[in-house]
């Protein structure tokens, strides 16, 4: 029985089809395929909303590799001044819980164009702040961050003077000049262990019990500014930075902050007489 002559053209070119293929897989960057752990958490939070990804609207600058894989600096500049966002989700994909914070930018934070915090990082993974625009429509920036153990590393002080401390709490209110444009900045220093539940005490050989700020809230001129639901994703000793851009002359910040012991902690700047 005679076999019919291949194609070579066909098999020329499903060979190339396979190799061009091979190829465009290899020049992903790390990270850059949707991760099934992303997949659920984007039905969880968003259901089947549409989210545009890109650097269009805002932008995330974060390391490539972490220095230090439990304070890993995260800064989110809004890229589009002209749309007003009113809250982001920040996510650590790899995190035990994933979602590290809502922060919600209330009416005197209209104007704001960038914010910076600290996060913990498992494992490696992305990290993705999901902006919800005033219209509703959703923006998401990310970024591939190689570090881990952050969950689980040991507090930075002992942990009986980091109990101590817990609760004090730092706030400034500056105004600055960015490129020429009238700016002032809210930076919020809380000291707290912000125990994960994963760091394990040498001398007890027991792990550490998870305590951990959930709530900090901030307003200005006793205007909301500033809405944040958070967990142990934050750094120890949580820091915030908001740059916004006032309306008028801000004087008077208030900031409160609640544990998972149901602790209430404030501090207010400029108070009035």
């Amino acid at each position: 029985m005679k076999t019919l002559p291949s194609n070579p053209l066909k098999a020329t070119a499903a060979l190339l089809g396979s190799f061009l293929l091979l190829i465009s897989m290899l020049s992903l960057p790390a990270g850059a395929a949707e991760d099934p752990r992303w997949t659920q958490l984007r039905t969880s939070y968003f259901g089947d909303r549409e989210i545009t990804s890109g650097d269009t609207i805002i932008t995330m600058e974060a390391p490539k590799r972490a220095h230090d894989a439990a304070t890993v600096p995260i800064v989110l500049e809004v890229f589009d001044t002209s749309v007003k966002i009113k809250q982001v989700h920040l996510f650590v994909d790899q995190n035990p819980l994933p979602l590290a914070g809502i922060f919600k930018f209330r009416d005197e934070a209209d104007g704001w164009h960038s914010f910076e915090t600290r996060i913990r990082i498992n494992e490696y993974t992305n990290v993705r702040a999901v902006a919800e625009l005033e219209n509703g429509d959703l923006h998401m920036t990310e970024r591939f961050v190689k570090a881990a153990g952050g969950c689980s590393a040991p507090s930075m002080a002992d942990m009986d003077a980091a109990m101590a401390r817990a609760g004090k709490m730092k706030i400034l209110l500056d105004e600055i000049n960015d490129e020429g444009l009238a700016s002032a900045s809210a930076v919020i220093k809380i000291s707290h262990p912000n125990n994960s539940g994963m760091q394990f005490d040498q001398i007890s050989r027991n792990y550490i019990p998870a305590f951990f700020v959930h709530t900090i809230v901030a307003e200005l001129d006793g205007k909301p500014l500033l809405d944040i639901e958070t967990n142990f994703s934050l750094s120890e000793n949580p820091v915030i930075r908001l740059n916004f851009s006032p309306e008028t002359t801000q004087k008077n910040l208030l900031v409160y902050a609640v544990d998972s012991k149901g602790n209430r902690y404030q501090k207010a700047l400029h108070e009035p007489n």
